[in-house]
């Protein structure tokens, strides 16, 4: 009988081209993962339609759980209070109206001939104040995406977990 293949991975480790001793690894070891997540998010599914609206397991179908929980986020949104009224559409256009005129008298009279002037004074200044935001919003996505990158490869044996994303 031949001893299964086996393929280096670092340093000291040894994986086997066949799962010794009931271990899973690599794209099994996700695949058990996934089905792992959505028989527990299933069954609390099932559970939470039970007890919310007494509708036994054997009736229950992911259509009846698709309206049952549409009408239950409407209950939800109509109990829930406002935090501001809602304005007409007189309003809204009397509101930008101003708004345009205010951002217009900021670039001068010579604005007065572009139909967009307002827009762009709003982009220049939006795209000033947000731009420290940005860079740093974009640092902590590199960084995650590593971090994520390094925890798939340390749980499901990718080789490429610790090249980095950074330009």
């Amino acid at each position: 009988m031949e001893a299964p293949r086996t393929a280096q991975t670092g340093p000291g480790e040894e994986r086997g081209a066949t799962s010794r001793h009931g271990e899973l690894g690599g794209a099994e070891l996700l695949f058990a993962d996934v089905r792992l997540r959505y028989l527990l998010i299933g069954e609390a599914r099932h559970r939470v339609i039970t007890r919310v609206f007494g509708i036994p397991r054997s009736d229950q179908s992911l259509l009846v759980t698709t309206i049952l929980i549409g009408a239950g986020a409407a209950v939800v949104r109509d109990a829930v209070a406002r935090p501001w009224p809602r304005l007409a559409r007189s309003d809204a256009a009397i509101g930008g109206a101003l708004l345009n005129a205010m951002l217009r008298g900021i670039a001068g009279p010579p604005s007065q001939g572009m139909p967009v002037a307002g827009g762009l004074v709003v982009f220049a200044l939006l795209s000033r104040s947000l731009r420290p935001a940005m860079a740093g919003s974009a640092r902590e996505v590199r960084a995650l995406a590593r971090e994520v990158g390094a925890a798939f490869g340390a749980r499901y044996g990718h080789r490429s977990a610790g090249v980095a994303v950074d330009r």
